[in-house]
């Protein structure tokens, strides 16, 4: 036993499940317990491999047992909410720690009437909660009948369950498993969840009260925590597609109201007028107030009518009709009115944008819709962080330290560190290839080519699997067409756009069952879900190869953006709006080989851009440290990898 845990007081170590701790890991836990103890946030960068879910942890649950408080792990994707609880199931074999994971209502509803219905149109929250008060739904009646006996969920299988297991214990006994997750979520010392329940305002006013504890007791981990900003722009912001407005039109039609048609039909009028001439991925600038009042104007409403507010007040009656008539209750008209209301309570406010977009998607026809677009990510995360004890921010890709803590809207005194790799240099190969550039004026057939004839070299010096991660869709797309798959002695495998997810994580295990036999090449994007949080530890994933530097395409949204960081964060607009983002995701890319102590990883990055010294400020030393420049040959690149895999 510890001297801490012989006087009273547990530490991190009482809680560390391993026999010993990697280089650097006791150290930051040491520094997440103090900071936790002392209230205070912490921004903390530590690369792929590091033990970030463990160590975080257990720097964050002896201050957590002391005072029956609670964590809240946020991160991305399934895969690592899963990878939070099988952590925690280890230090619960240690020492006695409970936890529970979160996913989506519409990843854990069993209600197939909801789940066959339920769309953009009407939020499955809306319909849930209708159906709640309806006592419409059996799955949540019977969990009401089942949570009224005593100590319902005391035979649940494991200190520590992850949602499929949740899920899977909630078929067999027909409750709601989104119910039992928050019935277990009050008992439990961890809570694993996505970023939206934290960062989307109106999902945590209705789930805080579910966990057990007022939010002053809560530890907030961000993990990944360089998506953080951005996934708060995306749940401040929303979008009305002219699709939409269509279908409010045929609703009016149906219940025979003059004042939502004519309003309706003159809004997808207008709209149509504006974005005629504009192509496939375009975005204008739009007044919310000029749009309304020509709609008013040309529909012959008249303006002491109120149409928003009547319309509002329509929908909500046709859904609760529709309700009672045992159908699904959604009403496009109350979606126009409600999207269309925010519009205008917003127009004078600099911190938001507004925008006519016009784009394609997966090959379907061009969708027209208006954009309320979020520029200030710290209105969203800034008022939570207020409420929590305390926040620990922590990811590989997190620097500079002082820009994602000011994004992320950490408090003043927030402590910021960086730890090293406890990989020696030996497990990691780092190359820039000079002479290759793929920004737009630079692409070309014959780059392709070049660019190709890496790639394949890459992949032949390379025993297991090799990935290649493209700047975008159409980045990978002209390397398929530049001969990639041809000139491949491996089978290629290649995550296609709008892709499900079913389908993805079926091409994965098969592509990391080849790593053992033979090898073969992962074609994806930069940002794109195998970029981020896929882990392909061994020969899973050996060498990667990035393409290019993933710069948004200027539009007036990144404009928008650009211009408001600028005023917001002191001239730094440039920075950390277009490149910070860009660079964040290639250096996630690069991340994905070495996970384990015994790993080795080459990178290549196929963009001499990355050698300047503007980008190459951006590399975390784990990476900077073994990455040199070499000239623009192939066999240069794969004598290297060879060279490097033998020794």
């Amino acid at each position: 036993m510890s001297e801490s845990a012989m006087s009273g007081r547990r530490s991190h170590m009482d809680y560390f499940p391993y026999p010993e701790t990697r280089k650097g890991q006791d150290d930051m836990m040491q520094l997440i317990e103090s900071s936790v103890r002392e209230g205070r946030d912490a921004c903390l960068e530590a690369p792929n491999g590091f033990g970030k879910t463990c160590v975080a942890l257990c720097g964050v649950l002896p201050w957590v047992k002391e005072n029956n408080g609670k964590i809240l792990y946020c991160a991305r994707t399934h895969r690592q909410l899963d990878r939070v609880i099988e952590e925690l199931d280890v230090v619960s074999k240690r020492i006695d720690v409970t936890g529970v994971a979160f996913r989506g209502r519409q990843h854990m509803c069993l209600n197939e009437f909801i789940v066959k219905n339920a769309d953009f149109v009407t939020p499955i929250s809306e319909i849930c909660g209708q159906l709640k008060a309806a006592h419409s739904c059996s799955y949540f009646e019977h969990f009401k009948n089942l949570a009224a006996l005593d100590n319902p969920f005391e035979d649940m299988p494991k200190k520590a369950i992850n949602a499929l297991e949740i899920i899977t214990v909630a078929k067999e006994w027909r409750v709601c498993p989104y119910e039992l997750a928050k019935a277990l979520a009050r008992v439990a010392d961890v809570i694993a969840l996505s970023y939206l329940y934290v960062f989307d305002p109106f999902i945590l006013e209705s789930f805080a009260p579910e966990i057990g504890a007022p939010m002053s007791m809560v530890v907030l981990v961000q993990d990944e925590a360089h998506n953080v900003p951005f996934t708060a722009l995306d749940s401040a912001s929303d979008s009305l597609a002219l699709g939409t407005i269509r279908q409010a039109m045929r609703e009016a039609e149906t219940y025979n109201d003059h004042i939502s048609r004519n309003f309706c039909r003159e809004l997808a009028k207008s709209i149509l007028e504006v974005s005629n001439g504009m192509g496939e991925s375009e975005e204008e600038n739009i007044s919310p107030r000029d749009l309304y009042d020509s709609i008013v104007g040309a529909s012959g409403i008249a303006p002491e009518t109120q149409p928003l507010p009547y319309m509002s007040s329509l929908g909500s009656k046709i859904r609760m009709g529709l309700l009672r008539a045992g159908k699904f209750p959604k009403s496009a008209i109350y979606r126009v009115a409600e999207f269309l209301l925010k519009w205008l309570r917003y127009s004078e406010r600099d911190d938001y944008g507004f925008l006519l977009t016009s784009r394609h998607k997966n090959g379907q026809s061009r969708g027209v819709s208006i954009d309320l677009v979020a520029l200030d990510p710290t209105n969203v995360t800034e008022p939570i962080l207020k409420q929590v004890h305390s926040s620990i921010a922590m990811s590989g890709t997190i620097s500079p330290l002082d820009a994602y803590a000011e994004m992320l809207g950490l408090r003043k005194d927030s402590i910021k560190a960086a730890f090293r790799s406890p990989f020696g240099p030996r497990n990691r190969l780092g190359i820039i290839v000079e002479g290759l550039d793929t920004s737009y004026e630079g692409r070309s057939a014959t780059l392709f080519q070049r660019m190709v004839d890496h790639c394949v070299a890459v992949a032949n010096a390379t025993n297991g699997n090799t990935g290649i991660f493209a700047a975008s869709y159409s980045v990978a797309e002209s390397l398929v067409r530049a001969g990639l798959e041809k000139r491949l002695k491996r089978k290629l495998f290649i995550e296609r756009q709008g892709m499900k997810t079913i389908e993805n994580d079926t091409m994965i295990d098969e592509f990391k069952r080849r790593g053992e036999s033979g090898g073969a090449v992962l074609l994806g994007v930069q940002g794109g879900r195998n970029s981020e949080g896929g882990d392909f530890p061994g020969p899973a994933m050996e060498s990667v190869v990035v393409v290019g530097v993933p710069y948004a395409k200027p539009t007036p949204r990144i404009d928008a953006l650009i211009q408001y960081f600028d005023k917001r964060f002191s001239g730094k607009g440039r920075e950390y709006a277009y490149v910070l983002p860009s660079m964040t995701k290639a250096i996630q890319a690069a991340g994905r080989p070495v996970r384990r102590l015994s790993d080795r990883g080459a990178i290549v990055f196929l963009d001499q851009r990355f050698a300047s010294p503007y980008l190459r400020r951006y590399l975390p030393s784990w990476l900077d440290e073994v990455t040199s420049t070499i000239p623009d040959d192939p066999t240069a690149v794969a004598e290297r990898i060879q060279a490097f895999f033998s020794d």
